[in-house]
């Protein structure tokens, strides 16, 4: 029998990033299905998409930006949208090292626009987005000898999956559909050359005619398995359950019904059964835990507990620093003993406040409880009980349990 306090728990995790330390109290009371949709219509980020993508971040330091986006994660009062913009980050995916950094704040910042909006529109900005043209080698491709790869990676990972109705010739139709566009290395300006793109009618997804990028989109989410791939991707990542053809396809119909709005989505899943018994169940990605494990610490911005980019490229994730166009794995190698001791050398520099020493009573219930793990294992709790037998509440005790909590199999997932 699932608690109240433990419903509510996995809500907070999976449509935000973890457990502030009043979260709990804060919502003893409430609703869990009033909650999920508080959290799925709350408004995005205040900060204005036209002031941010205003800013020349070009000679910021190469850390800056990652480590301001997890400011921004601690600080959203809208945690599903943030979580929903690392996603389609993780999906529609580009590297700060393969273009300026102009032009990946700028996709960032469309990303962030459309997280909970509208995917059509979202896929449509990413053919013309300056760091995607860069990654994928759009920039530059010409009509008469085109490059593949955007057209390539836009079919078989973003929008419709590997081997999902179309052919080797589709995606060189759609490489000569996709040609024409440049972006200026100096300036980070994008633009369009008819003269450099194919004008003559191509059969592409089986219609001949003459395309432009608006119709390139349609065609690609006319596609019987579109809104399916779209939605099991979203699943996978939010609600983490194997997923039947037959749940696959309804979850699809609502994305098609509702002219592929993200939020009636996201209600049909995280009010459905499958999202309430599928607990602990996903593996926390490095990012999704650093932020978890500040959260428990209480704090609320970088400059509180000293995170440093090298942390996050020791843990294997970084923000804007995809491994490669599949972008970052979600799977149990993120809770592997090697990721457990890169989280010890992390969290080992991080101070415990004063405040949070006065509040928590030194004994695994409490500190497990602060932590958000509500069924800890007889294993973890026998750890920490031993551990806190040999160090003494007067030798750093709660330190240590919160340490331990931390590093725990239980705080790895969510």
């Amino acid at each position: 029998m699932v608690t109240h306090d433990e419903a509510i728990a996995h809500v907070l995790r999976r449509t935000g990033f973890g457990l502030w330390p009043d979260d709990l109290a804060q919502y003893r009371s409430a609703d869990v299905e009033t909650l999920i949709s508080e959290r799925i219509w709350a408004d995005g980020w205040s900060q204005t998409v036209e002031e941010a993508a205003e800013r020349d971040v070009e000679d910021d330091s190469w850390d800056l930006l990652p480590k301001e986006w997890i400011d921004v994660m601690l600080g959203t009062e809208s945690p599903l949208h943030e979580r929903m913009v690392w996603f389609w980050h993780d999906h529609f995916t580009s590297n700060i090292g393969e273009t300026r950094r102009n032009l990946m704040w700028q996709q960032h910042q469309r990303i962030r626009r459309h997280a909970l909006g509208n995917v059509r529109s979202l896929a449509r900005e990413m053919l013309e987005d300056g760091a995607m043209l860069h990654f994928l080698d759009g920039a530059g491709s010409r009509g008469d000898a085109p490059n593949e790869n955007l057209s390539r990676e836009f079919l078989e990972l973003f929008m419709l999956g590997r081997n999902a109705g179309y052919t080797e010739d589709d995606i060189r139709a759609g490489a000569r559909i996709l040609s024409g566009w440049w972006v200026d290395w100096e300036t980070s300006e994008v633009g369009f050359d008819p003269d450099a793109s194919y004008q003559r009618p191509v059969t592409f997804l089986g219609n001949r005619r003459r395309w432009n990028l608006d119709a390139y989109v349609d065609a690609v989410m006319a596609m019987p398995s579109c809104a399916g791939h779209i939605a099991g991707r979203i699943h996978d990542y939010l609600v983490s359950t194997p997923l039947s053809d037959e749940r696959r396809s309804q979850l699809g119909d609502v994305l098609r019904d509702n002219d592929w709005e993200i939020r009636p989505l996201l209600e049909a899943m995280l009010l459905h059964e499958d999202f309430t018994e599928a607990r602990g169940v996903r593996t926390r990605q490095p990012v999704e835990w650093t932020v978890a494990a500040a959260m428990a610490f209480g704090h609320r911005r970088i400059e509180d507990f000293g995170l440093e980019l090298w942390m996050l490229q020791a843990s294997g994730q970084a923000p804007f620093d995809p491994p490669n166009v599949a972008g970052w794995p979600d799977d149990d190698r993120w809770s592997s003993a090697t990721q457990v001791m890169t989280r010890a050398n992390m969290i080992l520099n991080w101070d415990v406040p004063d405040w949070l020493i006065d509040r928590l009573d030194p004994t695994p219930d409490a500190v497990l409880r602060h932590c958000g793990i509500l069924d800890a294992t007889n294993d973890t709790r026998a750890a920490l009980e031993s551990a806190l037998r040999r160090t003494g509440e007067y030798d750093r005790g709660v330190d240590l349990l919160l340490l331990l909590s931390l590093l725990s199999p239980e705080f790895a997932v969510c």
